[in-house]
């Protein structure tokens, strides 16, 4: 498909440019086997031209603290970011310490002027991030997390992180499986779940010793194994996971199938073919010793280097990194970049292994750093989605709490399937990834929520599988990043928040990034009656949805609705004289309706009409007087008593799909209703 033929989309908020051509620093020579890679054409297949997929999965970093100032995705500037209770958005989170108006604003950590390569971990247990949650209300996240919750870097900081995701496809709906630490999240990322109902050694809420069985359910490696798909995890075998040159060997105990009871059965086994389980899972019986090497990339990723060369790379690879790689946040995030470039340059120097391949680089947890996007999470009742009251957990008033959703963490696709600086704001979780193998190799994974099923997609709306491109990206060179950082390490002070009255809003890189259609098409409306307002959800996708109801006239009370692929759900919200309720769904969907007893009978309603397709805005008035209606950017009417006018919207015709239309009444200050959110016609677009 031809550039010229993409259906272009923006957001209407300020973006960035992500182009290959846009990136910019020191770039190393290519690896031998690069340039026929280059050469490679282009050709149109599907699905089944992938045969080897490639997991890697780092440490404990949020979406905004990495890309919330990235042009294109949903970050700072966010014009459908939740509001709080005190009447600002979600980026002003209280905190009670400072004089400037009592919030803190996303801050910029520059590592040209502060220590910020090696920030020290926050709080990220469970009780602490269902705590910054607060039934969705997201506005505890300082008491919670610490002021350095609000931290963030740009591009600048990290350069690599942010030119591979602008050469690739950026997620930026992707979300943490549990609101809660590493090994919970690396379990749905392996198995599919954290054995809610507590039959077989969980529910596993906090990460356990390493390396120690405590778990019994089946993996997703196991169902490989059985199934004849091979497989391997590939982690460094010598001691290490301590301070100093420790950190940079070892797993750090980020494979968890060492706690799974049946491969500690297989490394004990003499039967070769039952071990064979332990040694595809890296386990082994005995560690060797440091070598003292670990800060060559190569000597570290020896294994997966080699089985690159020689061709041997099985259809699944789980790579895990060392401490001291795994950006977790007292490691560096240029170590890790660092890391990441050699598992590329290993599949890039063979062309007709890279030509096969796909690469899912994401991050376990957030580790305690703000996002500000409002996770999905399961309602009282779904199965296998909540927790009740036991070992101190922090629950709800009904006694229960949900896993997850957690909070957005980084994830980036890469193929040539999704090369050229694409955004996906899907919903996405770790099961997802278990999705996207399943739809490949056909191995199911009953471990997976039926909530999450519907709610998660499963990554394939990241590719397109009619275009292939095997170019390689010049990239920043992570290995002179790093030696910068080196010689740079004992910058002083250290990070901390800005001074009161020091503070700045966070500004987005300026341009455009490309972004894949959604399977989603959410509409709402918000109808005054006699004492409650009644909502009305629609889902005119292809795949179900989560709808969230703030009420502010009550405190900011929220409900969650999961809406059905084709279906309808409603709700009600109560008031007394005046209401201001918001409705958000995903990718930027916002419905917000204010007004009162005294604004009763004027109501708008969004709808979908003809081909196209196209909005339909709709204004009635039931009341006795006519009324005069101003429509954001459009000419506004005389509604007459008892009559009704039409507004025809047409985003794709100009605004690439994106809408934001506010409605309100001449002399009624009270009254207002706006509608935002992006109009799908199932092609490629833009986003800015």
């Amino acid at each position: 498909m031809a550039q010229s033929d993409f259906q272009l989309r923006r957001r209407t908020v300020l973006g960035g440019a992500v182009a290959a051509a846009g990136i910019a620093g020191v770039s190393g020579a290519l690896p031998a086997g690069m340039a026929e890679a280059l050469a490679e054409p282009s050709r149109r297949g599907s699905l089944d031209d992938v045969k080897h997929v490639v997991v890697l999965m780092q440490e404990n970093r949020s979406f905004d603290h990495y890309y919330g100032t990235m042009a294109g995705v949903r970050g700072f500037g966010d014009t459908a970011a939740l509001r709080l209770p005190t009447g600002k958005d979600v980026f002003h989170q209280p905190d009670l310490l400072r004089v400037d108006g009592g919030n803190l604003l996303p801050f910029h950590v520059d590592t040209k002027l502060v220590d910020g390569q090696d920030l020290g971990d926050l709080d990220h247990g469970w009780n602490g991030t269902h705590q910054a949650w607060n039934k969705a209300a997201y506005d505890n996240w300082i008491p919670s997390k610490s002021a350095m919750t609000m931290s963030y870097f740009t591009r600048d900081d990290i350069p690599f992180h942010r030119a591979l995701a602008g050469a690739f496809t950026i997620c930026d709906n992707y979300f943490c499986s549990i609101q809660g630490p590493t090994t919970p999240n690396r379990l749905y990322h392996w198995t599919g779940m954290i054995d809610p109902a507590g039959e077989a050694g969980g529910p596993a809420t906090f990460n356990p010793d390493d390396y120690k069985p405590v778990y019994q359910w089946t993996t997703y490696p196991e169902r490989l194994q059985a199934a004849g798909v091979s497989w391997q995890v590939y982690a460094n075998d010598e001691v290490g996971d301590g301070g100093g040159e420790d950190g940079y060997v070892g797993d750090y105990g980020d494979n968890p199938l060492w706690l799974f009871q049946a491969y500690h059965d297989a490394l004990a086994s003499t039967d070769p073919k039952k071990r064979q389980l332990a040694e595809r899972a890296s386990l082994r019986a005995q560690w060797k010793a440091g070598s003292g090497q670990g800060r060559d990339t190569d000597h570290v990723l020896a294994q997966f280097i080699a089985d690159c060369k020689a061709d041997k790379l099985p259809s699944v690879s789980w790579v895990v990194a060392p401490y001291a790689y795994s950006e977790h946040p007292a490691a560096r995030p240029v170590d890790g970049a660092a890391y990441t470039q050699r598992v590329l340059e290993a599949l890039w120097a063979n062309p007709k292994l890279w030509e096969s391949t796909v690469v899912l680089l994401n991050y376990d947890e957030n580790d305690g750093f703000f996002d500000h996007v409002v996770p999905p999470t399961a309602n009282p009742g779904t199965p296998g989605e909540l927790l009740s009251a036991t070992g101190g957990l922090a629950t709800s008033a009904d006694g229960s709490a949900p896993i997850g959703l957690g909070p957005r963490v980084p994830m980036t696709v890469i193929s040539p399937w999704s090369r050229g600086g694409w955004v996906n704001s899907q919903v996405f979780d770790h099961t997802s990834v278990l999705r996207f193998l399943e739809k490949w190799t056909g191995v199911h994974e009953p471990n997976i929520s039926a909530w999450r099923r519907e709610i998660c997609g499963d990554l394939t709306s990241c590719f397109d599988f009619r275009e292939h491109d095997t170019s390689i990206p010049t990239l920043p060179d992570a290995d002179a990043l790093r030696t910068q950082a080196d010689a740079t390490q004992s910058k002083l002070p250290k990070p901390a928040p800005p001074a009161s009255g020091k503070q700045v809003t966070p500004v987005k890189e300026p341009g455009t990034a490309k972004a894949r259609p959604l399977p989603y098409q959410p509409l709402a409306g918000i109808t005054a009656g006699s004492g409650s307002l009644q909502l009305t959800l629609e889902n005119h996708g292809s795949a179900a949805l989560q709808l969230a109801s703030y009420a502010y006239h009550l405190g900011g009370a929220s409900q969650r609705f999961d809406v059905q692929a084709g279906g309808k759900a409603t709700g009600e919200v109560s008031f007394t004289s005046n209401y201001d309720v918001a409705i958000h769904g995903p990718n930027g969907f916002v419905v917000e309706a204010a007004g009162s007893t005294q604004t009763a009978g004027v109501e708008a309603k969004l709808t979908l009409s003809g081909s196209g397709p196209k909005l339909q805005l709709h204004v009635t008035n039931s009341g006795a007087h006519a009324v005069s209606v101003a429509v954001s950017g459009r000419s506004g009417c005389i509604v007459p008593a008892h009559g009704s006018h039409q507004f025809t919207l047409d985003p794709l015709s100009g605004d690439h799909g994106w809408y934001d239309v506010t409605v309100t009444i001449a002399g009624q200050r009270t009254w207002r209703r706006r509608f935002a959110g992006h109009l799908e016609n199932g092609k490629p677009s833009r986003t800015s």
